[in-house]
């Protein structure tokens, strides 16, 4: 048999661990508890569970619960505090603001500071929807909502150089978050963050023959997010997402291929601080958030906040080698990767404010609008749905991003 059929719970911790001189010691744990029941539908589950929890001697903090229910109909849930001391943050339209290594590289000439690209956040978030299937179709409706609270403000220097030897120590200037709201790119009342709440609906058709790494089918879904003035936001906003996978099998339960394309628009006008959250509740394009994964891997986390996105990610996904330990069953799979991404309609920058030499230091007038990446992952995964991935991947221009190496759980879609 390809594998025995799992019954009752199943528990998957893994670590978060980081050491860094701006970060501190960074401990904690990511774990997924997986309800089988009496096992009837294995390799699909009735319910889960992911705890997250993890703080950082200097402040870097990440507690999360998601919760998935596959009753009568799936009910999700997810509540999170973050508090990122070096949250990322590159600017708007991707290329046209420039990203230049040397500028946080305190080896090179034109160094500036080390956390340059970065700037300080706490958001607390809560987000839920429900999804029942529309009788006799393959069709299901979503409905939910998002509240959400974000505080943002200008790296603490005195903390993140709390220790660091003096000949280490990031210098305490201006970084391209102070710049933005010194040129007015963002806005004084929204510079220190506010409130981001939402309703959200959608449209999926799922064929899929499981829940994780299906061997075929479609999964699409249309979603529409909602931001309104009335709820407590600063603007009204409309936010589309429209997704679509296919999933086919080129060697029963050994070799797959599975792609996903993907296209984001905002209609209206949303604050700094919430721009990197699109209409599905994914964070960023590029990089991943917290309890998920982001929509373009191997760009730096954020590169490219814009109004209309389009993406598209290929992969063949081949399980090497099955086995059995300690009572669970087990794969070892390579999957190789190639992701792209077009701008389609940047966000629309005044740079009125910015001195010419600023502009010719930070911005590019390039036309530039590709993004991509290549990469190859490598998964352990238990009982077919506890997915432990080490991914690298490599993007094409050192403009959007670099090697990068995800560590975390799941196949990127």
């Amino acid at each position: 048999d390809k594998y025995i059929a799992k019954t009752g719970y199943s528990l998957a911790p893994l670590p978060e661990f980081m050491i860094d001189p701006f970060i501190g010691l960074y401990l904690g744990i990511n774990a997924i508890i997986y309800d089988y029941g009496d096992g009837k539908i294995y390799p699909n589950y009735y319910r889960s569970l992911n705890i997250l929890a993890a703080h950082g001697t200097k402040g870097k903090t990440n507690f999360g619960l998601e919760y998935y229910d596959y009753g009568r109909f799936l009910l999700y849930a997810k509540a999170s505090y973050t508090i990122s001391t070096l949250y990322p943050f590159y600017g708007y339209n991707g290329y046209q603001t420039v990203y230049r290594e040397d500028y946080h590289n305190d080896l090179d000439d034109s160094y500036i500071t080390a956390p340059f690209y970065n700037y300080n956040q706490k958001v607390g978030r809560l987000t839920s929807y429900i999804q029942d299937t529309i009788t006799g179709t393959f069709f299901n409706w979503q409905v939910g909502f998002d509240i959400a609270y974000y505080s943002a403000s200008r790296v603490n220097f005195s903390k993140v150089n709390k220790g660091v030897a003096d000949s280490l120590k990031a210098p305490d200037v201006p970084t391209l978050y102070d710049r933005y709201i010194t040129w007015g790119l963002i806005d004084e009342e929204e510079k220190d963050g506010g409130w981001a709440n939402a309703l959200r609906a959608a449209m999926v058709y799922d064929t899929r023959d499981r829940i994780t790494n299906p061997m075929h089918g479609i999964w699409t879904d249309l979603t529409v997010r909602y931001t309104p003035s009335f709820l407590g936001n600063r603007y009204s906003a409309v936010q589309l997402a429209f997704t679509h996978r296919q999933y086919f099998t080129l060697i029963s339960e050994k070799l797959s291929f599975a792609y996903r394309l993907r296209y984001d628009a905002c209609f209206g006008d949303l604050p700094f601080y919430t721009r990197h959250v699109l209409a599905d509740g994914n964070e960023g394009i590029g990089g991943t958030g917290v309890l998920g994964t982001g929509t373009l891997w191997g760009m730096h986390q954020n590169r490219i906040m814009t109004r209309q996105f389009a993406t598209a990610k290929f992969e063949l996904r081949a399980k090497l080698v099955r086995f059995r330990f300690i009572s669970q069953n087990w794969y070892l799979a390579a999957v190789p990767l190639f992701h792209a991404g077009y701008l389609i309609e940047p966000v629309d920058l005044d740079l009125s404010g910015v001195s010419p030499e600023d502009i010719d230091r930070f911005f590019s007038s390039t036309d530039k609008r590709w993004y991509t990446a290549y990469g190859l992952g490598g998964k352990l995964v238990m009982n077919e749905n506890t997915v432990i991935g080490l991914d690298w991947v490599h993007a094409l221009d050192p403009g959007a991003g670099d090697n990068a190496v995800y560590v975390g759980f799941g196949y990127t879609f």
